[in-house]
């Protein structure tokens, strides 16, 4: 489904890192040959290139340092609770570890279409991933983990090399596949999502997958989405949100904000109020009364 990234992520201390700094420029810096007698040198660099590119040098060494910072505040911050008696509420990082999508009752999975690296700009390249951050973190907290996949990554492609820069992004409880999601499922439990489709999705049906298009494009590629699932023959329908809430803004959601109310709703929320827990306040979305016109 196409998406916007229209809200600044909140921050989360066990989720992974470089999501402060969007590292899109952060390339490989190719040196000019040293004896190059009668040849043209392979990049001239600006000033303000150079000084951006040592910028993210430094930044990428800060980065691992600022991580275990932050883990030792919140070691002590538990420390503290516990002293002080206060009741923990979220999940211990025992609980977490053995909390895995593999031992999950979740009766659906989701995948994560991102074969759209040339739809891209390296900026909205780099807000996807901390999207994807933000799905894989949620998704871990969650009792009732859905099984997650990120599929269509194109080997050494932009997404792929984002990524990258996360340690230990291998290591998520997540199925990350360069394949795409037609190879890793069968055609008949595969519902596309696409704001743009007639068809309103009413409920989940278990054992089926529901795929999300992994692509911030602020909505210059619309009806992209839709036109993918026809032209392959998938089933496609979009969120309920029209029939549940009134939406001030438009209503292309984030990535993030679509995986996130259909896990609401797998942990049984209705759609109502898995939409209206997920999205954020200044889309002014209000519930629609039994006895309001959905269309309102």
């Amino acid at each position: 489904m196409s998406s916007e990234d229209e809200d600044k992520l909140q921050g989360d201390t066990e989720q992974p890192s470089a999501k402060k700094v969007c590292l899109e420029e952060a390339e490989k810096v190719e040196k000019l040959p040293e004896n190059c007698a009668g040849e043209a040198p392979a990049e001239v660099l600006s000033k303000r290139r150079i000084k951006k590119l040592a910028k993210l040098q430094k930044w990428e060494v800060r980065k691992k340092i600022k991580r275990q910072e932050e883990r030792e505040r919140q070691r002590i911050k538990r420390q503290q609770a516990v002293l002080a008696g206060v009741e923990r509420t979220a999940p211990t990082r025992k609980e977490l570890k053995y909390n895995t999508t593999s031992k999950s009752p979740n009766p659906i999975s989701v995948a994560v279409d991102l074969d759209f690296d040339d739809l891209m700009i390296d900026k909205d390249i780099c807000k996807c991933v901390k999207q994807l951050l933000r799905i894989y973190t949620v998704n871990r907290r969650s009792q009732t983990p859905i099984p997650l996949f990120f599929t269509g990554i194109r080997e050494d492609g932009r997404i792929h090399k984002t990524l990258e820069r996360n340690d230990g992004y291998q290591n998520w409880d997540v199925t990350i596949s360069h394949q795409s999601f037609l190879d890793l499922f069968e055609r008949d439990k595969i519902v596309y999502l696409s704001s743009d489709s007639d068809h309103v999705l009413e409920s989940l049906e278990d054992n089926h997958v529901y795929i999300i298009g992994g692509l911030v494009d602020h909505n210059s590629q619309k009806g992209l989405c839709l036109k993918i699932a026809e032209e392959k023959g998938l089933r496609h329908a979009r969120l309920p949100l029209n029939e549940n809430v009134v939406i001030k803004t438009r209503t292309v959601l984030t990535i993030n904000h679509v995986f996130e109310i259909l896990l609401r709703v797998t942990e049984k929320q209705s759609w109502k109020e898995a939409i209206l827990s997920v999205l954020p306040m200044r889309k002014g979305a209000k519930a629609i009364d039994s006895s309001q016109d959905a269309t309102a």
